[in-house]
């Protein structure tokens, strides 16, 4: 999920672009076909332990999707959006490395494969870290093996260990595989390959990869094995990271 300045112009053009762009203005169908046609496929050990973490925060809860962009999580309406981006959806237009939000008044903080894309990612985990309560949580998702991906920009990447270090201020944070390896590998084969057979012409790379992400889908259900293997980490495509704020001091984070 893009997060971005309001009047920071788009590092990504072309056919691809295009086409994302129109398709975002469709959340619901532009959602569908990024969860059937991505390369990557989230592992369901995680997914259950996100709706498992969900069910413990009612109507009544606030809770915060930093970087939502045109969707509901989980389809549930009464997460409140925040995003830099004005769609119908979103219902704080906000940087989220500078929440107007009070501190320690939020019950759980949700942010989804956004924090490559900001310079200072350890300033919106610092962020994350302030406006929850004593007791607070969050689930994140952040990528570790992974091509380049601007959105506008693309800065970053995690290991466990960096994982660790950017959640610091979290205490103990549980970290699995989001995305397994053969989501990695089948994202890089499929830009390597458009590398490969475009020739230096963007319009035909971007061509090229939209058609085999198409036909090369379904390879990613290799990771319904392979995420649950000893070492799937080493060459995961990315990692959930799940926090619990011990206390109420507040924290910057730190990056790793």
């Amino acid at each position: 999920m893009p997060e971005r300045e309001l009047a920071e112009p788009r590092a990504e053009s072309g056919f691809q672009w295009k086409i994302q762009s129109l398709l975002k203005s469709y959340g619901a169908l532009y959602y569908f076909l990024i969860k059937v046609f991505s390369p990557v496929l989230i592992n369901p050990f995680s997914q259950r332990k996100i709706q498992r973490i969900l069910k413990d925060f009612d109507e009544d809860s606030i809770i915060l999707n930093f970087g939502s962009g045109p969707m509901y999580y989980m389809n549930r309406k009464d997460i409140i959006n925040v995003d830099l981006s004005c769609f119908d959806e979103v219902d704080i237009i906000a940087n989220v490395a500078n929440l107007p939000v009070e501190n320690e008044t939020v019950d759980l903080v949700i942010n989804v494969a956004m924090l490559e894309h900001v310079a200072e990612p350890q300033k919106v985990v610092g962020e994350m870290h302030r406006i929850l309560k004593p007791g607070g949580r969050v689930i994140c998702y952040v990528p570790f093996m992974v091509p380049f991906h601007a959105a506008p920009n693309d800065f970053h990447r995690w290991t466990v260990s960096g994982i660790q270090k950017l959640f610091s201020c979290f205490g103990h944070v549980d970290i699995s595989v989001g995305c397994g390896p053969t989501s990695a590998m089948l994202w890089v084969f499929q830009e390597w390959l458009s590398v490969l057979l475009s020739f230096g012409s963007k319009t035909l790379h971007d061509i090229l990869f939209l058609a085999l992400m198409i036909f090369s889908a379904p390879i990613k259900l290799l990771d319904l094995f392979m995420a649950k293997l000893p070492h799937a980490e080493k060459v995961a495509s990315g990692f959930y990271v799940f926090g619990k704020k011990e206390n109420s001091g507040l924290s910057n984070g730190s990056e790793g």
